[in-house]
């Protein structure tokens, strides 16, 4: 590995003032009270604690590595600047790996000679952001998952190399922390596969099964419900 890029979280002191606008653009005024009202009721009542199930890892991956070489990293304000190209350029990856990250551009992928990404959702069917919150939000239970897919222009749908299903029949913290253990292992197996030069089988998308989900219809309302929701699984064992 020669270089981690790492793209900063960004501070704004005026963080409320800014996420009340981008609200107001997204829903607009006459539902801009009881957006607010939600994002109230989600911090007074602890449904938010219940949105992390989705990030929730065991922590204990095991990588069958002894490699302690530790690579040099670059942090920076966005993994799209002019900066990070240049740099990328004169590397030349064989391999770019994305792993949680913003949208790469297609200047930034074409540096590399192949490009992978883990995508939390299952793909052709939820691609984008809050991909597996909108499969439990429909009640798609099959379709949480994730995909590790080629990147490349079009927004998580490139061939896929792999997927990885969740087991419904745990309960929902427990499942997404299988589900992202199982994800993160596979997908440093596949990388570490495709950097020695396996060449491995992938299947196209057919991206007219799903549609791309945007980051702005996750409002305070939805995420409110979303939360209401696991927690009616967890009670009762399913979602019905």
């Amino acid at each position: 590995m020669d270089l981690v890029v790492i793209q900063k979280k960004r501070f704004d002191h005026n963080s409320l003032i800014n996420r009340l606008k981008r609200l107001y653009k997204a829903v607009g005024l006459k539902a801009l009270p009881a957006e607010i009202w939600h994002a109230i009721l989600l911090r007074i009542n602890g449904e938010r604690k219940v949105l992390e199930y989705f990030r929730e890892r065991s922590g204990d991956i095991a990588i069958d590595s002894i490699d302690e070489y530790v690579p040099k990293t670059l942090e920076v304000e966005s993994v799209n600047s002019d900066g990070v190209f240049e740099v990328l350029k004169k590397i030349s990856p064989s391999l770019l790996v994305i792993w949680g990250s913003t949208i790469i551009k297609p200047h930034i992928i074409g540096t590399a000679k192949c490009a992978i990404n883990l995508h939390m959702g299952l793909c052709p069917y939820y691609r984008d952001a809050i991909a597996n919150q909108n499969a439990v939000m429909r009640r798609d239970l099959d379709k949480i998952g994730a995909t590790i897919h080629y990147a490349e222009e079009k927004v998580d749908a490139g061939d896929i190399l792999e997927i990885i299903t969740a087991d419904t029949t745990k309960s929902p913290r427990e499942m997404f922390r299988d589900l992202n253990d199982k994800a993160e292992k596979r997908f440093l197996d596949v990388a570490y596969r495709l950097f020695k030069g396996e060449t491995l089988q992938s299947r196209p998308q057919d991206i007219t099964k799903g549609k791309n989900l945007l980051l702005k219809n996750w409002t305070p309302r939805v995420r409110y419900s979303l939360a209401k929701q696991i927690l009616e699984w967890e009670r009762i064992g399913s979602l019905s």
